[in-house]
């Protein structure tokens, strides 16, 4: 049963949210829990359109997502999620996936600040009208989400020009449409043979429509362990996200 402290859903894997392995993509798995997360966030009167109505919205800051196993086109699964507390300007949101047997398929925490839409600047999360404190809540991931050291080195893969098609309701790309230039930086080859097993995301700078996204990676090997990936703003020439993705 949803409460305050936790919301589920079950769900079969859709053939669009499958890709091109029949294997639930990362992207439709990132949509899954901003769809849920959202829907939680109403039920606690903290949703898109109460914060719309305060000039308020949240915005997905940090991610980092922990992958034993995607489930298949038609496998039935588990989507869980819960409010893990505030960290500073922070508010911290875990989610689990399990399959049909109840095994832990996937394992995730995020970050979220909370944006006075007019200002463009983070609003403390204390300022809104509940306690969003919650000091038994368990951990997914225990892991902390700091900044990415990135290397000095890094190599260009490709540029992706911003459409309005990129573009979610609060009219900047979409947290979920980074994840997918993201797992387009690599090759097919490293997917036949090897999966990624953990992805971590900071988002930096919004992206807008009309803009251009040029990332980098390294190493430039694909037999690598580890990779670090940028997007940088050709139009602002800022840094909009860094990414450190595991292979196994």
């Amino acid at each position: 049963m949803n409460s305050r402290e936790r919301y589920e859903d079950t769900f079969s894997i859709a053939s669009y949210e499958a890709d091109y392995a029949g294997t639930l993509s990362l992207y439709a798995l990132m949509n899954r829990f901003q769809e849920l997360a959202g829907q939680h966030a109403a039920s606690l009167q903290v949703g898109y359109n109460t914060l719309k109505d305060a000039g308020l919205a949240w915005i997905l800051s940090r991610m980092k997502v922990q992958i034993r196993s995607l489930p298949c086109w038609g496998d039935t699964v588990h989507l869980a999620t819960w409010p893990k507390g505030i960290d500073r300007l922070f508010a911290l949101r875990d989610f689990c996936v399990t399959g049909g047997k109840g095994q832990t398929l996937v394992n995730a925490t995020t970050a979220w600040l909370l944006i006075d839409t007019d200002k463009g600047r983070p609003r403390r999360i204390e300022s809104l009208p509940i306690d969003l404190h919650f000091p038994n809540a368990q951990h997914a991931l225990q892991d902390l989400l700091e900044k990415i050291q990135m290397p000095k080195e890094l190599m260009p893969v490709f540029e992706k020009s911003i459409w309005l098609s990129d573009l979610d309701t609060n009219r900047h790309v979409n947290n979920a449409q980074y994840v997918k230039w993201i797992t387009d930086c690599f090759s097919e080859e490293q997917f036949r043979d090897r999966r990624i097993a953990s992805l971590q995301v900071n988002y930096l700078e919004e992206t807008l429509v009309g803009d251009t996204v040029r990332l980098f990676k390294s190493p430039s090997d694909i037999s690598a362990s580890e990779y670090f990936l940028e997007g940088r703003s050709c139009k602002n020439r800022t840094i909009v996200f860094h990414a450190h993705v595991v292979w196994e």
